[in-house]
């Protein structure tokens, strides 16, 4: 037992284990800062994670350009739910045309777990699409029980429309970091 024990644990790579729980700890300051309009603990993690991330012993080829891809493509979509009225962001900000800070620092911060804690995914041909399709409406209505975010029209129409964009940029970010498209 303890033999398994050691062989589990000496074939964990921690510094994947340590990504994943800085995004999720960046998820949470993210989400829940916007829903209580508090910026700096966002900010905060996304610091704590960029510091140990990008690291030159840690970084991977294409971390920056994944970085630039995820909040062109954050900036484009987030924004077009709001031109859309699909959603709209419960903080405050100067540009409500825009998408919030939070939510590309948020989109930044997964781009940084695209070739460490998921890059798992990036080598199979249809499964970033199917997390995608998954994972990006379960983290908005995460969100939006949170107070960060609201549905602004019928609740199947928004979260098939976020499904679909998180498809198409998982598929993306899995296509750049597996193929060594970028970087």
């Amino acid at each position: 037992m303890l033999t398994k024990l050691s062989t589990i644990t000496s074939s964990l790579r921690w510094p994947v284990v340590i990504n994943a729980a800085l995004f999720q700890l960046l998820w949470f300051a993210c989400v829940l800062g916007s829903a209580h309009q508090l910026f700096v603990p966002a900010l905060c993690a996304f610091l704590l994670l960029a510091a140990f991330q990008l690291r030159a012993h840690r970084r991977a080829d294409g971390d920056y350009s994944l970085l630039v891809l995820s909040l062109a493509l954050g900036i484009f979509i987030d924004s077009l739910w709001l031109s859309l009225g699909f959603v709209e962001f419960t903080d405050p900000r100067p540009l409500p045309f825009l998408a919030p800070a939070w939510i590309l620092i948020l989109w930044a911060g997964f781009a940084l777990t695209i070739n460490h804690s998921m890059a798992w995914v990036n080598a199979h041909p249809v499964l970033p699409a199917v997390l995608g399709a998954v994972g990006g409406p379960l983290s908005y209505l995460a969100g939006e029980r949170l107070g960060a975010v609201a549905f602004l029209i019928d609740r199947p129409i928004v979260l098939a429309a976020i499904g679909l964009a998180w498809a198409f940029a998982m598929t993306v970010f899995a296509q750049a970091a597996g193929r060594k498209l970028i970087g």
